[in-house]
């Protein structure tokens, strides 16, 4: 599937000429040590320094902006752009401003059905159209055509497999489509595979439920809000809506019949509720939220994770056990964002420093049944998305100069045991903003794979909100093998398949977004 003969990939504008030696060697993980997603405007002024800091230290690289207007911003920019770490087990920090709530019911573990193979990629090509083929680049179905003077944005695949939502833009308005990934064959009426459309409502993000049969979305509401909707695949019933207010992020339960699902309508004004298909909710207030974007639900559905604001006005990354009604409060600091591993009870979760830059810090990792802290990399991790099989993490930093190829924690002994990185460009002012690395939960090794210059859309629509993306957005293969990752290369946008061992990037196809099938 990778060939050794083609041309390197030069995501930042390579040399012909590269270093054969520069071959990945394994780091060493220190031993254990110790916005909500839609921040508010209070944070103006630290946005505009950093953005400041950040621009001087790319060389001018203009794109970032809008990186950092966006996370400023919320979900609105993105829709109108198309829209001292502890070792062993952690003590509980201070004293936690919890709500007053309703018990928790009782969850039973949900088997996870066998999905036959699938392995296929989905993009968003040049022209704004849905495109899906193999891996390799074959086996292409272009699925929507540029004629229906639709443009579609961030497609998600159904549990299956066999079915893709997208968002499709006309001047008329925005809707959900639901399109069967199939060979072309008859012409398709595009309106016919419309279940959601609304002229001053349109939607802009896309989450399937587990089981496949319904599609919750996010769409614009009266007066600056959002409102959480959901709707039958099909398409036959019209859409409820769930819930309304400034920012809205969830997850799932795992048998698809209710949500955990953070509101914000103001700074003072947050909730965290479990909601079922009517919107009525299944439990009172579970907690005083703290700063963070999306809850999450653990693989068999047993915990909960979510920051919960403290007495002195930090927030804490706080597990809920919905069987014993048990619930632990870790880490603190300034903003959270979490994600379950999809295999165990671990979160990986990255805690920013009061009053810096939210959701970014140090990669760490939690084991929910030992209390265990770890640190997985020290650097400020920007983004993180867990492999299928639960072993790596995948994780997105500003670039940094290539000699500095650390991406690991320091051990105890103080010693860095640092790696080379995969493939090391020859450094082009301004063009690289991002590093690509991967990291071995357990063993620590690591790897930083690749620096580049993202696309437009990843970086405002995607990165800022990555972890309620995570929930319902494929990077990696389905076997865990590789990245797809889009790029922004020779002032065109282009999508490369990243294998996660070092070798070498290829380049799939011209597109500005891309996402992998779950199986």
């Amino acid at each position: 599937m990778y060939d050794d003969d083609e041309p390197l990939f030069d995501p930042v504008g390579y040399d012909d000429e590269y270093d054969n030696e520069l071959l990945p060697e394994s780091i060493v993980l220190g031993d254990s040590v110790d916005d909500s997603a839609l921040t508010d405007r209070r944070r103006n002024c630290l946005f505009i320094a950093v953005s400041i800091l950040l621009i001087v230290s790319l060389v001018g690289s203009s794109i970032i902006i809008l990186f950092i207007a966006v996370r400023n911003d919320g979900w609105g920019v993105a829709r109108e752009r198309v829209e001292r770490v502890e070792s062993g087990p952690t003590a509980a920090p201070a004293t936690v401003a919890a709500a007053v709530f309703t018990p928790l019911p009782v969850v039973e573990p949900i088997d996870s059905p066998n999905l036959p193979e699938i392995n296929r990629i989905a993009i968003i090509n040049q022209d704004g159209q849905l495109e899906t083929m193999s891996p390799v680049g074959t086996d292409r179905h272009v699925l929507t055509l540029r004629s229906d003077r639709v443009v579609y944005q961030l497609p998600t695949w159904a549990p299956d497999g066999n079915h893709l939502a997208v968002v499709g833009n006309q001047p008329s308005g925005g809707g959900v489509y639901v399109l069967e990934d199939v060979p072309p064959g008859e012409p398709i009426t595009i309106a016919d595979r419309r279940i959601y459309f609304s002229d001053n409502q349109p939607p802009f993000y896309l989450y399937w439920s587990p089981d496949g049969d319904r599609l919750a979305f996010l769409a614009e509401h009266s007066r600056g809000l959002v409102g959480l909707n959901v709707v039958d695949k099909s398409g036959i019933e019209a859409a409820r809506v769930l819930a309304i207010g400034s920012s809205i992020h969830w997850d799932w339960s795992r048998d698809g019949r209710q949500m955990l699902v953070h509101t914000e309508r103001s700074r003072s004004n947050r909730s965290l509720t479990l909601v079922d298909m009517s919107g009525q909710a299944a439990t009172g207030n579970l907690a005083v939220p703290g700063d963070f974007q999306a809850p999450g639900i653990g693989q068999d559905g047993r915990y909960w994770a979510f920051a919960e604001r403290t007495n002195d006005g930090l927030s804490a990354l706080v597990v809920v056990d919905t069987q014993s009604g048990g619930r632990q409060a870790y880490d603190r600091g300034g903003s959270l964002a979490l994600g379950w591993s999809p295999v165990r009870d671990q979160i990986a979760f990255t805690h920013s420093a009061p009053n810096s830059h939210p959701l970014w810090g140090p990669l760490r990792r939690l084991d929910v049944a030992t209390g265990e802290i770890r640190v997985l990399s020290s650097q400020a991790v920007l983004a993180f998305f867990w492999s299928p099989d639960g072993r790596s993490i995948a994780f997105i930093t500003l670039s940094r100069d290539t000699n500095d190829t650390d991406i690991s924690a320091y051990k105890e002994d103080g010693i860095r045991r640092a790696n080379r990185v995969a493939f090391v460009p020859v450094q082009r002012p301004g063009r690289t903003m991002l590093t690509l690395s991967v990291i071995d939960v357990e063993s620590g090794t690591g790897l930083r794979l690749l620096d580049f210059q993202p696309t437009v859309a990843y970086l405002s629509q995607f990165l800022p909100y990555f972890d309620q993306y995570a929930l319902s957005h494929r990077i990696w293969a389905p076997d865990s093998s590789a990245i797809v990752l889009p790029v922004r290369e020779d002032d065109a946008n282009r999508i490369y398949v990243v294998p996660t061992d070092g070798r070498r990037p290829y380049y799939l196809a011209d597109g500005a977004v891309a996402f992998w099938s779950r199986n």
